[in-house]
């Protein structure tokens, strides 16, 4: 008797001998896939990263691996807005994974959270609220930060009733919108120096007032400081924005490209890295970070006459600024070895190596607002979702099944890449 408490302190029963506690990854695959059912996507990616087991019963289960970046659509939301509008229940999303183009996830966020996303980087989803104020979003972790509000803005100020209560946002002295109203048109895009897990290092910065102006915050804290302001009918539109080397820079749709210091104590600085101006009929631009250490900018190109989408837009591919020491022909190997995902994302370019699926020399884009060929859009109702354009062959096509709905008019993105971020 004097020995049973030292047995039952080290594991063991007398009449059964040693045993060991039961652990959760022993659990039989019949549970796991069970409580699979009843994830979510976000969740259901966290829960396959928990250990071996768990990773085989999310791979029985159909849960594609992170790997390549996922699509994340409100597309379905548009024809619904004005309903999304008159509530204030969760909006769910679908998401889609390059790897299973056929199989759509749903992905639910928080009351009053969600009227439109208009970035992504390192993992976070830049979203627009129901005030029409920017926050950040981790998926998969759950974790929220605010950004300044959009009365930061000196020409947006907030509207009250007689009881003061908030009716809406009077914009540019202009008209009073609602606030779900600006929220889908006030930002063009938005993006990330680094993840906001690195307190008072994060700086988000928007394009928006219909591309003209450009402004920076650091997450979590401080105000909107106005970094620059075009004049439209000289100067267009910006057109695009990355970090790369630590340095923010700018692409305007004629194809000014700005190197900006955010941390001058004057406020901050630039430096024109290219002057030259075109009028072609240009649909996008986006500036890419490669692994070797070049900025690319790349161009959507609109070939007048074609009649046919997959003939009528070509890539122009360009380097921008460099830290390599790779020759013309290196780079356009290297170009044509990765693949690039560009967007409403931070901009990104793989190697099919490291990233299963992917195809080297392509270019996985959604399909955004920022176009002077506003003609072209009304007529092409294929100007629309994501595609896949192959650098070599100079087409393109798309990467999911195309939608059912037809916009009426101008349309607006709805679709953006996403790296998942644990």
């Amino acid at each position: 008797m004097g020995n049973t408490p030292q047995a039952s302190a080290v594991g063991l029963d007398s009449s059964m001998g040693p045993y060991t506690s039961p652990s959760w990854s022993d659990l039989p695959t019949d549970m796991l896939l069970s409580i699979l059912q009843r994830l979510e996507l976000p969740q259901a990616l966290v829960f396959a990263a928990v250990c071996t087991s768990w990773r085989q019963a999310a791979i029985v289960a159909g849960i594609p691996s992170f790997g390549t970046p996922w699509l994340m659509s409100w597309r379905d939301l548009l024809e619904e807005r004005e309903d999304q509008v008159k509530s204030s229940s969760p909006v769910t999303c679908k998401f889609r994974n390059l790897l299973d183009v056929d199989k759509v996830y749903d992905v639910t966020f928080p009351r009053s959270s969600f009227v439109c996303c208009c970035g992504a980087s390192h993992g976070w989803l830049i979203l627009v609220n129901e005030l029409c104020n920017l926050v950040l979003y981790n998926l998969f972790t759950l974790a929220i930060v605010p950004l300044p509000p959009v009365t930061d803005f000196t020409y947006v100020e907030a509207v009250y009733d007689g009881e003061r209560k908030m009716e809406g946002y009077l914009y540019d002295e202009h008209r009073v919108y609602k606030a779900k109203n600006l929220a889908p048109s006030f930002y063009q895009k938005a993006v990330l120096s680094c993840s906001p897990s690195k307190r008072g290092k994060c700086i988000a910065v928007t394009i928006h007032q219909g591309g003209s102006c450009l402004s920076f915050a650091r997450a979590g804290e401080g105000k909107w400081q106005v970094v620059s302001t075009l004049d439209g009918s000289n100067q267009g539109r910006y057109a695009d924005c990355a970090f790369h080397n630590g340095k923010l820079y700018t692409v305007t749709l004629q194809g000014v490209v700005e190197k900006w210091d955010l941390g001058g104590l004057n406020g901050p600085t630039k430096e024109v890295i290219v002057d030259k101006r075109r009028n072609a009929p240009i649909l996008t631009r986006h500036l890419v970070s490669t692994p070797w250490g070049d900025l690319l900018q790349a161009s959507a190109v609109l070939e007048i006459g074609c009649r046919r989408l997959a003939e009528s837009v070509r890539f122009q591919i360009c380097n921008v600024d460099s830290t390599s020491k790779m020759g013309p022909q290196e780079r356009a190997r290297a170009v044509l070895q990765h693949a690039m995902f560009i967007g409403l994302n931070h901009s990104a370019c793989l190697s099919p190596k490291n990233f299963s699926g992917l195809k080297p020399g392509r270019i996985y884009f959604s399909v955004p607002w920022m176009t002077d060929t506003k003609h072209f859009l009304l007529r092409c109702h294929s100007w629309k979702g994501v595609k896949i354009y192959n650098l070599k062959k100079k087409i393109v096509k798309d990467a999911f099944p195309p939608s059912a709905h037809r916009y009426a008019g101008y349309p607006l993105p709805s679709e953006v890449w996403i790296t998942p971020c644990i």
